[in-house]
């Protein structure tokens, strides 16, 4: 049986996580990379075992075997730029989130995607978690009922990895230019699977207070939270918050805790509906099922159950995990495990609610902008 032939475009730590993943699966051969640095080039392959070329002509001029696929794990203005040139040569494309940093861009790839007829798989992973897709089969067997109010709430640790005397041109993370900021970089994650539960929003209204870290950039707020309505007439909110949980993004000094025990971390989905509600404790692994017994004014928990035995990316970050799924689909010719149209409306989502953000903070931090979709 042959392999499934995949090359990676980025081999930063995105792309190296991606290299190594995939390649420890037996179904898959990365036949390369592709990084415009000689130096990382060199080094990434030496660690890897895979061969790293400058850009997508050279790896397709010199790798193995042909990619079938091509995963863009590259910073997140060029993402617009490779998928197109992948298509164009023939390659389907798993392309890392945020789909594009304008909407110009995205509309751009979907119809390269149409003109190629090749598929553009956007990674919202968080989708195809342990789970978060068993909330979507809760869904489906109707125990919501009909669907009133969808909530997310996401607490981590701030985003200053580098070490403390780093120019703040160069934290990426807080650079709104190159990674979007607090919403479009992380939160669109939320903002996809409010819509993959929820629907269409109808309208948005943001909140944002004064930073509590003084390191953050003002246009990149360490708090905030956007109330939806939806088209359904259900009602939703994402709240994100960067400033209570201690941080170990910096590596030195190296701290490297489990996650779902620091104080101050968590992500968590709240569904409610006219029938029974559930509550998603992702980072710790249980999901809290309740069922409401109306004739008897009773709201009863009918039981936890628990992810603890998956590796804790599989709740909802697996990354890897997503792009195999998409290549098992591939080679049964059914294409994209979710469109990418759809991701384009996503996207149109979180580019709706950081306008909302940039009006509040322009106002004077305190003020609410309520947009209309």
């Amino acid at each position: 049986m042959s392999r499934f032939p995949v090359c990676v475009l980025g081999a930063g730590s995105a792309g190296v996580g991606f290299i190594n993943g995939l390649a420890r699966d037996w179904r898959v051969e990365v036949v390369g990379f592709t990084n415009r640095s000689p130096d990382r080039r060199a080094a990434v392959a030496r660690t890897t075992g895979v061969p790293g070329f400058a850009d997508l002509k050279e790896l397709l001029a010199g790798a193995r075997a042909r990619p079938r696929l091509a995963v863009i794990a590259t910073a997140n203005p060029t993402h617009k730029e490779f998928a197109i040139e992948c298509l164009e040569n023939g390659l389907d494309v798993f392309c890392e989130k945020p789909m594009a940093m304008t909407l110009a861009d995205g509309e751009a790839m979907l119809a390269a995607e149409r003109t190629s007829g090749r598929v553009l798989q956007i990674g919202f992973e968080y989708r195809y978690g342990s789970m978060t897709e068993r909330l979507t089969e809760l869904q489906r067997l109707g125990h919501f009922g009909r669907l009133c109010s969808v909530d997310i709430s996401d607490s981590r640790g701030h985003w200053w990895p580098e070490s403390p005397n780093t120019p703040i041109s160069e934290v990426w993370r807080l650079n709104r230019e190159i990674g979007g900021g607090t919403l479009i970089h992380c939160g669109i994650h939320q903002l996809d699977l409010l819509r993959a539960y929820a629907g269409e929003v109808a309208e948005i209204q943001a909140f944002i207070a004064p930073n509590s870290l003084s390191f953050y950039p003002r246009e990149v707020p360490d708090h905030l939270t956007v109330q939806m309505r939806f088209a359904s007439g259900a009602t939703g909110s994402l709240t994100i918050t960067h400033n209570r949980g201690a941080t170990w993004y910096r590596p030195s000094p190296p701290w490297v805790p489990q996650y779902h025990k620091v104080p101050g971390h968590g992500m968590d989905i709240v569904i409610a509906g006219s029938a029974g509600a559930a509550i998603a404790e992702l980072y710790r692994e249980e999901l809290h099922v309740v069922r409401f017994d109306v004739a008897n004014r009773e709201s009863v928990l009918d039981r936890t159950e628990t992810f603890h035995h998956h590796h804790p990316s599989r709740t909802h970050h697996d990354s890897t995990g997503m792009v195999l799924r998409f290549i098992a689909n591939l080679e049964r010719g059914a294409g994209a495990l979710h469109s990418a149209a759809d991701s384009l409306a996503t996207t149109k989502l979180a580019f709706a609610c950081e306008t909302a953000i940039q009006e509040a903070i322009a106002s004077g931090w305190t003020s609410a902008r309520t947009h209309l979709l």
